[in-house]
C-alpha cells in the first residue's frame, strides 16, 4: 500500500514537474517574442530621435555662437 502511494507520489511530481516546465518554456518564449517585437520598433524609431536631437543641439548651438558676435 505505502509502495503504490510513493510511486504514484513520484509519478505526479515527474508530470507535474515537467508540465511546470513546459508552461516556464512557453511564458520565457512569448516574454521573448514581445521583447524581440520592441527591440526592432524602437531600433526603427531610435534614428528619428537621434536625428531630431542631434538638430536641436545644433541649432541651440548656432543661435549661442550668433548671439555672441
Amino acid at each position: 500500500m505505502i509502495y503504490a502511494l510513493s510511486v504514484n507520489m513520484m509519478v505526479a511530481t515527474v508530470v507535474f514537474g515537467l508540465a511546470g516546465l513546459i508552461t516556464l518554456a512557453f511564458v520565457v518564449w512569448t516574454e521573448a517574442r514581445e521583447y524581440a517585437v520592441a527591440l526592432r520598433a524602437m531600433q526603427r524609431i531610435a534614428p528619428k530621435l537621434r536625428d531630431r536631437f542631434a538638430n536641436s543641439q545644433t541649432n541651440s548651438r548656432n543661435q549661442f555662437l550668433n548671439s555672441e558676435m
